[in-house]
């Protein structure tokens, strides 16, 4: 099957889904309706009550699926409405200024608004990587070593092409067909960090970027640290080796003759499940999805994940709390766990880390940041455990 072929598939997937959440839609909403309404905000209202607390937090609940599930089938004014109510539920007790019918008000005013479905980045997964592409995209002025690396790397059947100015490179990056993998130096003329700059500077313009290594005959703390704030995935000290390049190459790039990176996601709303387990697929991963987050663990031992993508708000184990039964196994000890949330209270990002948590992702997010951060993080996973596995005696 070609790339157009599959292309195609994934879009029709996606819109499938997507016709199938907007179905559901009408009954969704009068369920959240329903659920504001039952909020106890008459005159006999006591902030003690533990009827009230308990329906703050099926509210709550409800409306932190909504804000993602949204999100990831492109109504994204309806996942901004859903995050507005979230607000208000997060300060209801710690907000003076308004009366709790008031707020009860504001909230149905919200969810009134949340009907209205737009079909704004709908198409927004079709930016995934393409496993079959094999492009890098060499910049530095020295031709001599520039020229060197492409000839290693297109004997290594790759790719690649060769850029001289950093300045130029970004100024003609979006014209551009999208690189697998950027090798750019630090330096270029009289500027010491020219490199980072512009990769800086296209990140700030375009969101996210493919991988980017930084080489330099310079081993500065300056230089390190201004590559790493660029967000560099590698640094190589030059003269590079024929052997350090196409081994960056096939670290990042060619993922053909390796096994493809196993993702473990568990979120009980089906819809934003799908959808994520859909866009994790079309980029290469083997994902394994689960609803019911009682069944992680033996999901875990059957599938050997190189990544856990845990949702936080769940019935029965939250996100965290699934964190912290994991990591009380020696096997998934090294694993990393990242976070799908709608919620951006400090709180829970601190104690998401505590209970052994790694990153956090906003829903709705951005798939190529999705795929970024899970790319990378496996990737370190994978590499670990097959250093310790190196280790072990006998």
């Amino acid at each position: 099957m070609d790339t157009n072929d599959q292309l195609e598939q994934h879009r029709a997937r996606l819109a499938a889904l997507r016709a199938n959440y907007l179905k559901g839609l009408p009954q969704r909403l009068e369920r959240l309706d329903y659920l504001v309404r039952s909020i106890p905000v008459e005159r006999t209202y006591r902030e003690d009550s533990g009827e009230l607390r308990s329906r703050l937090n099926i509210a709550y609940q409800e409306f932190h699926k909504v804000a993602g599930s949204a999100g990831s089938v492109g109504l994204h004014a309806m996942s901004e409405a859903a995050k507005a109510v979230l607000q208000i539920l997060d300060h209801w007790f710690t907000d003076a200024t308004e009366e709790p019918l008031s707020k009860q008000g504001q909230i149905l005013d919200l969810l009134s608004t949340m009907g209205q479905a737009d079909d704004s980045g709908s198409e927004s997964s079709d930016a995934a990587p393409q496993p079959e592409s094999r492009t890098i995209h060499v910049v530095d002025d020295n031709p001599l070593t520039a020229n060197e690396m492409q000839v290693w790397l297109e004997e290594a059947g790759f790719d690649a092409q060769v850029f001289m100015s950093a300045t130029v490179y970004g100024d003609t990056f979006e014209v551009l067909p999208r690189p697998d993998l950027i090798i750019m130096d630090i330096n270029f003329g009289d500027e010491p960090n020219a490199g980072p700059r512009i990769i800086d500077f296209l990140k700030q313009k375009l969101g996210t970027l493919p991988p980017v290594a930084f080489l330099s005959i310079r081993d500065d703390m300056e230089a390190r640290l201004a590559a790493l704030r660029a967000g560099s995935a590698r640094y190589l000290n030059k003269p590079v080796t024929r052997r350090e390049l196409v081994e960056l190459a096939h670290e990042y790039v060619d993922k053909r003759d390796a096994s493809a990176f196993r993702v473990l996601m568990v979120d009980d709303d089906e819809t934003t499940l799908s959808v994520t387990q859909a866009i994790l697929e079309r980029a290469g991963l083997e994902v394994c999805a689960i609803a019911n987050p009682l069944e992680t663990l033996d999901a875990a031992r059957n599938f050997n994940p190189d990544l856990f993508l845990l949702d936080v708000l769940m019935p029965e184990v939250s996100g965290t709390e699934l964190a912290a039964t994991l990591r009380q196994d020696r096997q998934f000890d090294v694993i990393p766990i990242l976070f799908l949330t709608s919620d951006t209270h400090p709180d829970q990002k601190v104690m998401g880390a505590a209970l052994g948590g790694d990153d956090f992702i906003l829903k709705p997010f951005d798939p190529d940041y999705l795929l970024t951060a899970v790319m990378a993080r496996a990737r370190r996973s994978r590499r670990l455990r097959e250093v310790l596995a190196l280790r072990q005696p006998g």
